[in-house]
């Protein structure tokens, strides 16, 4: 659950577009009376919309059906995560037929057919794994979000239709909530560009005068600064630990990794990326003189995913001592010459790691794209002395990681 603290901002035409061109591409059927005699699942959306029907439903074994009504089409199939969603397969199951929903060239996920009501639905071929998870539709070549499903995910390219299954640390539960607002900047570092950033604070923070710890908590690269409230969960997460007393409060806070310059600087050298001098001279300036609280480096830490790893290690390594906790998840500098470069120039800072960090953590998947990346590092600064507490997990580059990455770490913080 996201509890919105501040709302004085204008709704984004990205946020409308797909629902409205849904409408146009489907004939208008979002607006359509349902054909004589149509009785589609009892849900939301009868009426000027269509049958009632809904989409996504958890079914009670696990699964999850998808159902869009768009009778004038030709073709359906779902897209996006929800592949990667799919509980393991029994040793004996079949596998499904290819259709809407593979994934790299795999099986379906789920396949979309037509009934007579020009609804389209489909159940996946397996149970869902909790989490969350982001999926459009595909109509006939066209990719839209799911005009049933008012939850959705932004990246940097599209946004897209948001499933949650409950069941695991992300879930929302009935315990203490904390809130997330939207704070909006100008940074001196980017030549007084306009920034935003979304910041989570912990349950009760509106009521008492307690200064709390930091997370700066940054994306990747496909992402954006409300990435990880939205398909990130990380405000539930908190909650939840919190509630459990597994995490000390804190607040997170969720910058845009990504600069005005455009293409982002993914070189060792800190001082060639516009993001490390925005972290020092604008993001930590701002929180902490708009909210309360601790400014030590005891009291500060830094994490990112991918592209956010590669800003963790170059802000956080670069600026020894303003950190005392940096978490790396599935990254590490891709290019040898870019890694000798940090080697090289940083070495005098490299034998201080041990003292200056309270906690130096790193996490990847077992089949993830930086694994290769992240272990050179790791193997060199432990060549070096460095203690790294490390992490491997099942899966690739994906958020259902770096969501338990950060139910890894945050207990581990401020301690």
């Amino acid at each position: 659950m996201i509890s919105w603290r501040i709302v004085p901002t204008k709704i984004h035409a990205t946020h409308i577009v797909p629902v409205f061109w849904a409408a146009v591409l489907l004939g208008g059927s979002l607006l359509a009376q349902p054909p004589a005699g149509a009785s589609g699942a009892a849900g939301r959306g009868g009426g000027r919309g269509g049958p009632a029907i809904v989409s996504p439903q958890i079914e009670g074994n696990g699964r999850v059906t998808f159902r869009l009504y768009a009778p004038q089409v030709s073709a359906v199939a779902v897209g996006g995560d929800i592949s990667q969603g799919l509980a393991a397969a029994e040793p004996d199951s079949t596998p499904a037929a290819s259709g809407g929903g593979a994934s790299r060239g795999g099986p379906a996920a789920v396949v979309m057919l037509k009934s007579a009501d020009g609804v389209w639905s489909g159940t996946t071929v397996r149970a869902i794994k909790p989490g969350a998870w982001r999926y459009t539709f595909n109509v006939d070549g066209v990719t839209i979000v799911d005009p049933r499903n008012v939850v959705t995910s932004s990246s940097q390219t599209q946004v897209q239709s948001l499933l949650i299954v409950p069941g695991d640390f992300s879930e929302t539960r009935d315990v203490p909530h904390g809130a997330v607002s939207q704070a909006r900047y100008v940074a001196s570092a980017l030549g007084n560009a306009r920034r935003e950033m979304y910041v989570y604070t912990p349950p009760g923070y509106e009521k008492d005068a307690v200064k709390y710890p930091v997370l700066y908590l940054i994306h990747g690269g496909g992402d954006t600064a409300i990435s990880w409230s939205t398909v990130g969960r990380a405000n539930d997460i908190l909650d939840n630990l919190i509630a459990e007393k597994k995490a000390k409060p804190m607040l997170i806070v969720m910058p845009s990794g990504w600069t005005p310059a455009g293409g982002q600087v993914m070189t060792s050298d800190a001082t060639k990326d516009p993001f490390n001098s925005e972290m020092l001279k604008d993001i930590i300036p701002f929180i902490e003189s708009h909210y309360r609280t601790l400014t030590t480096p005891e009291s500060r830490a830094l994490s990112g995913l991918s592209m956010g790893g590669i800003q963790t290690l170059n802000t956080g390594l670069h600026n020894l001592g303003t950190f005392s906790y940096v978490a790396v998840m599935s990254s590490g500098w891709i290019l040898e010459s870019d890694r000798q470069f940090f080697y090289t120039s940083e070495a005098a800072k490299i034998p201080a790691y041990n003292s200056k960090l309270k906690l130096f953590w790193w996490g990847w998947g077992q089949t993830d794209i930086a694994r290769a990346n992240g272990l050179a590092v790791i193997d060199e600064f432990k060549r070096r002395g460095v203690k790294i507490e490390t992490l491997e997990t099942p899966g690739g580059h994906e958020w259902a990681n770096w969501r338990t990455y950060l139910h890894e770490v945050a207990p581990k913080l401020f301690r």
